[in-house]
This record gives C-alpha cells, sequence and structure tokens, in this order.
C-alpha cells in the first residue's frame, strides 16, 4: 500500500494538484513517524519562500525514507536557473538516487517548472531517460555509494539542463535560415531596383540629347522667331524676316544632320 507523505506547512497543499489514487494513504510529514517502502515523500521546493519550501527543510523527510522509499520533488525554478546543486546535496546526503528529472510545460509564476523523482537505495538503480516507464532493477556489487549518487545526479540534472539549450540552439538555426532567404530576396529585389535605375538614366540621356537635337534644328528656330514676333507684332514686319535670313544662312553654314532632316 502506497503511502504519500508531504513536506509542506498545512500537509495538504499538493494533495488535489498530485490527484493521488483513492487507495494511496495521503497525510502530513510528521518529524519520527515511521515510514515504510511504499512511501513516496512529497514536497515543492523553489525560490518564492511564501509558495515554497527550502531543499533543507525537506531533508529530515528524506533521511527517514527507509530503502525502497521514493521522493517527488516539484521544483519551482524555472529549468535555466535551477540551482540543482542544492536539491542534489540534501537527496545525496539522505542517500536517494535521482531516478529521473522531468520538465513540466506550461509552467508559469510560482508552478511547477519540473519534478524530480528519486529513490532512497543501499545500491546504484540504472540510470533511465526523463520519458522512461520501465522497472527499476538494483543488482551487482555495490562501489561506493556516495560517489556514484553524484554521478548519476549530476548527469540527470546536466541533462535536463542542456534541454533547453538544444531547443534555443535549434530555434537560432531555423531564424538565421530564415534570414538568410530574406537577405537573398532583398538582394534580389535592390539588384532589380539597380537594374530599373539604369534604364531609367538611359532613357533620362536619351531624351535630354533627343532635345538638344530638336532645340538645334531649323525647323524650332523657325517656330521660336515666328512666335516671338506674334508677341511683338509692330516689330514682327522686321524681325521676323531678318530672323529667318539669319537661320537659313546658318543653316547653309552648318549643313548638320539636325538642319538637313528638318
Amino acid at each position: 500500500m502506497t503511502t504519500i507523505v508531504e513536506v509542506s506547512g498545512s500537509g495538504k497543499t499538493l494533495q488535489e494538484q498530485l490527484r493521488a489514487p483513492e487507495e494511496a494513504t495521503y497525510r502530513p510529514y510528521a518529524p519520527g513517524e515511521k515510514m515504510d517502502a511504499g512511501t513516496v515523500v512529497v514536497a515543492f521546493v523553489g525560490p518564492n519562500p511564501a509558495a515554497h519550501l527550502d531543499a533543507a527543510a525537506v531533508a529530515p523527510a528524506l533521511q527517514e525514507l527507509p530503502v525502497g522509499g521514493r521522493a517527488l520533488l516539484l521544483l519551482g525554478w524555472p529549468v535555466p536557473d535551477l540551482p540543482y546543486q542544492r536539491v542534489l546535496d540534501e537527496l545525496i546526503t539522505a542517500g536517494c538516487q535521482v531516478l529521473q528529472v522531468i520538465p513540466l510545460d506550461h509552467a508559469v509564476g510560482d508552478r511547477a517548472h519540473c519534478a524530480v523523482v528519486a529513490a532512497r537505495v543501499d545500491r546504484i538503480a540504472p540510470l533511465r531517460t526523463h520519458l522512461s516507464d520501465e522497472p527499476i532493477v538494483i543488482d551487482g556489487a555495490s562501489p561506493d555509494l556516495r560517489a556514484l549518487l553524484r554521478l548519476t545526479g549530476e548527469k540527470v540534472f546536466s541533462e535536463l539542463l542542456e534541454r533547453p539549450l538544444r531547443r534555443k540552439l535549434a530555434e537560432t538555426a531555423d531564424r538565421v535560415l530564415e534570414q538568410d532567404k530574406r537577405i537573398r530576396e532583398l538582394e534580389k529585389e535592390v539588384a532589380a531596383r539597380d537594374a530599373k535605375v539604369t534604364q531609367a538614366e538611359s532613357r533620362l540621356t536619351k531624351a535630354r540629347n533627343d532635345v538638344a537635337k530638336l532645340q538645334a534644328s531649323t525647323t524650332f528656330r523657325v517656330g521660336a522667331t515666328v512666335v516671338q514676333g506674334a508677341r511683338r507684332p509692330g516689330k514682327a514686319i522686321v524681325s521676323v524676316p531678318v530672323g529667318l535670313v539669319r537661320i537659313w544662312r546658318k543653316r547653309g553654314a552648318t549643313g548638320g544632320p539636325a538642319d538637313q532632316q528638318s
């Protein structure tokens, strides 16, 4: 039969959240009260004293666990900021091995960001990933227990901290690919605009040359002389014939393409 022992001020803070099976016995932690191998110690450890316990406050309950007993610690630190050594120190001192560290999704505020599953052992249990549900089998010779507890605990916590870093790295790589794609698109747009500017400059140069040719042509000069005479009718009797004679002489003297075309 499973007995769940909660370490908290009221002893019932986590009861509703954990949704323990009806056949399990749920009680608050009382120092010195006997625990058996079916006992699970639960606590919410974190940085906010108003909502969490300090890791040291859970230590007495962990140390009273018999071999085979379990511990479930909810942690209120965001995974990247998790000071796991503080929790691990208390578990190792109590002879507990960290079996799994499980990230919890959609954690905000003072809610739990991950959960630690540990067991009181007298020899090392095989390591498991955070998704593994295989039964724990403890066999073989027992080397220095505390040293192995330290190594296995460090490994499990380090894997937890690496997961968000790998995810961020993958997200960064995706953003870099998107930015490179956008840069190539912008380069194509700039090249297309440069080509349009070059074409416009070419058309402007051609238009200026056409205007210069037009202004130099006999037809344009004759028209300008007539217009000026129309503006001053009194002088037009003299100015227009004189102007036309000058144009005719210049036309004969230059003999340029513009004059010949006109």
